[in-house]
């Protein structure tokens, strides 16, 4: 593939590995759909899964996780720690090697038109794809949650942008969109006080008047006995992830606590890690270019471009 374009969806089922091992397989099965990375957790009650692929693969799989994700989670019975809007709760379109944000926009703009027609579900376009200001931020249409959806479908302002602007109860509503890459992990407190996770999130994320580009949402993970953040940062370029753990690490000993550990969720872009330990090193003025692995594919790049 000269251009590659990812999708990351995320659906509202962490529990039940069988149905996602079984989803997995589905999709490996799409001619020319490579799955990269699922990552499935149960506090949260969500799986992110991370594939790429041309335009038709990427179509063919994203219907197929629709069409099984819709027939397997019950909204009504859905419990976790994580707003969510629906049962496929967000279809984000990301633009990675010569792909255009513009390409992006518009190959998103048309699977959430296939996905209204399918299956007759609200389809709100957030990110780089949305028609409304209001859309753009995708915390903004998740106000009120699933629990909020039927009221928010009767306000003229939150019709959606395809598919009926009426409540679907077992399904909710569905975002998709094109969005930069984004960064996602979770933070583990050393503390149960899950009041003091929520405090801490509230001070990091930029809608209080936190970090720019980034989101939080605390939890606590019941079978371990620990409050945990989810941290989403949209823009790891202009806030890198080391400034936000460093905040993170700050807020938490206003009240004696420690971030035990960070776990990844999804995949990560290379220049985020590599970042990070210039920073913990104390490395100034190094070229990425010393790095080995980097050096060898440059010049195994030049021995096989064309002459």
């Amino acid at each position: 593939m000269s251009k590659i374009i990812s999708v990351v969806p995320n659906i509202s089922e962490g529990n039940d590995q069988q149905f996602i091992s079984s989803l997995v397989e589905k999709l490996q099965a799409v001619k020319n759909l490579v799955v990269l990375d699922t990552s499935r957790d149960s506090v949260r009650n969500r799986t992110v899964f991370s594939f790429t692929g041309p335009r038709e693969a990427i179509f063919a799989g994203g219907l197929i996780l629709y069409r099984e994700t819709l027939a397997h989670v019950d909204m009504r019975r859905h419990r976790g720690e994580y707003p969510r809007l629906g049962a496929v709760d967000v279809f984000p379109f990301v633009p990675l090697k010569e792909a255009t944000l513009e390409e992006t926009v518009a190959m998103s703009v048309d699977f959430a038109e296939k996905v209204a027609q399918e299956f007759n579900i609200p389809v709100y376009l957030y990110g780089e794809s949305a028609r409304f200001p209001m859309r753009r931020y995708i915390e903004n249409i998740r106000e009120g949650e699933y629990e909020g959806l039927e009221k928010k479908l009767q306000d003229p302002r939150w019709k959606p942008d395809f598919g009926p602007a009426a409540f679907h109860p077992a399904a909710g509503a569905t975002v998709i969109g094109a969005r930069y890459p984004m960064i996602s992990f979770e933070a583990i407190l050393d503390t149960a006080d899950e009041a003091v996770a929520e405090y801490i999130a509230r001070l990091v994320q930029h809608a209080n008047g936190g970090l720019a580009h980034v989101n939080a949402y605390a939890g606590l993970d019941s079978e371990h006995k620990v409050a945990q953040i989810t941290v989403t940062i949209a823009n790891y370029r202009a806030m890198p992830m080391y400034r936000v753990l460093e905040m993170l690490r700050a807020e938490a000993r206003r009240f004696g606590v420690t971030v035990r550990r960070v776990e990844m969720i999804g995949l990560i872009p290379e220049t985020a890690f590599i970042e990070s330990a210039f920073y913990y090193l104390g490395i100034q003025d190094f070229s990425f270019d010393k790095i080995l692995e980097r050096r060898i594919q440059t010049d195994l790049d030049e021995q096989n471009r064309p002459s």
